[in-house]
């Protein structure tokens, strides 16, 4: 096998330990997507990427952010159960998808908000995850 195969074992462990860290960088790239992009094509700096600018990218970030907030808030969630960051993620998912079928100028701030929630939302629960862990370190040493 070629030395760039990647076994889902290895997939599984970078999503088990690092999911929180991908989700807080897709869902911070997805905000600055949102927020930063029309201005940058307003200024004239990014003639030639127009297909930035499609919805299908939105989509794909939308699609990503599912996919990793799903598995790692969910399973942190049912480790924990502490339900503030599965809260925040829902409605940060839910703004976003408001952003995405509004097709308007209000579409910008609804999916950079919604994408910063869904960054917070990946935070809390990195925090959480952690301490909940920490919290079994301290009883077992008792």
């Amino acid at each position: 096998m070629p030395q760039s195969y990647i076994s889902m074992k290895k997939i599984k462990h970078i999503f088990n330990n690092h999911g929180d860290l991908l989700g807080f960088a897709g869902s911070t790239l997805c905000a600055l997507h949102c927020s930063a992009l029309p201005v940058l094509f307003a200024m004239g700096m990014l003639s030639g990427f127009e297909w930035m600018e499609s919805h299908w990218v939105e989509y794909v970030f939308f699609i990503s952010a599912v996919c990793i907030a799903g598995y790692t808030i969910l399973r942190s969630y049912l480790e924990h159960r502490k339900p503030l960051a599965l809260m925040i993620a829902c409605t940060g998912f839910l703004i976003f998808l408001i952003g995405v079928v509004q097709h308007n100028h209000a579409e910008i701030g609804f999916t950079t908000f919604g994408g910063v929630l869904i960054a917070i939302a990946h935070i809390i629960n990195w925090k959480e995850q952690h301490s909940s862990k920490m919290a079994v370190v301290q009883s077992s040493v008792l």
